[in-house]
């Protein structure tokens, strides 16, 4: 009979977040089995490679980014729910400083397409619920579902944001960045309606 596992794979992922964030993306399974307390092989039992727990773990920093990102996208008013969208990403860098460590190990068009194989298609899905939320609210915004509408938005909640708060990542966040990031998303969600 088996013996059975001494560490999930959460158990490992959150090694391997704690590396990520203490040794930076070049964090070695060396030192994730450090984090984690165990050896090695307990990671290969789980993860083929270091890849693949890597790519995991960037898998779940996103989907854990995406709770405050969907619900933000809930509140009535379209606008409010844009700004909201886009005050949760230094928010929540700030609040899960692993996570947000995390989410910088890939980009997900990379990962989707020749990343481990086992976890392109969920990669390439990874976004597909909060885009379909958020072409909701470019029509409750803008009045029609267009491309030009959801790529403004885009870079207005999202691309804006991301770039702003991505060099404080793996440090402190600072609070001023909230309302800076808030305050380019309405000047870039406004051009839409000229």
């Amino acid at each position: 009979m088996a013996r059975p596992a001494r560490f999930s794979p959460d158990d490992i992922m959150d090694a391997a977040s704690a590396a990520v964030l203490e040794h930076g993306r070049g964090a070695t399974l060396a030192q994730v089995a450090q984090a984690l307390g165990g050896p090695t092989g307990s990671i290969y039992h789980r993860f083929a490679s270091r890849d693949e727990l890597m790519a995991a773990l960037w898998l779940r920093s996103i989907r854990r980014f995406h709770v405050g990102l969907m619900a933000a996208y809930t509140l009535p008013d379209p606008q409010e729910a844009l700004l909201a969208a886009t005050r949760h990403i230094p928010m929540h860098c700030r609040e899960h400083p692993a996570d947000a460590m995390a989410m910088t190990l890939h980009r997900q068009p990379v990962l989707a397409s020749s990343g481990p194989v086992s976890l392109r298609d969920e990669a390439r899905m990874i976004n597909d619920e909060v885009d379909a939320a958020m072409r909701d609210l470019v029509v409750a915004r803008y009045g029609e579902d267009s491309d030009d509408g959801f790529r403004l938005v885009m870079l207005a909640t999202r691309m804006c944001p991301f770039g702003m708060v991505r060099p404080f990542v793996g440090g402190e966040v600072p609070h001023w960045l909230d309302e800076t990031c808030v305050a380019a998303a309405e000047g870039i969600l406004g051009l839409g309606d000229r």
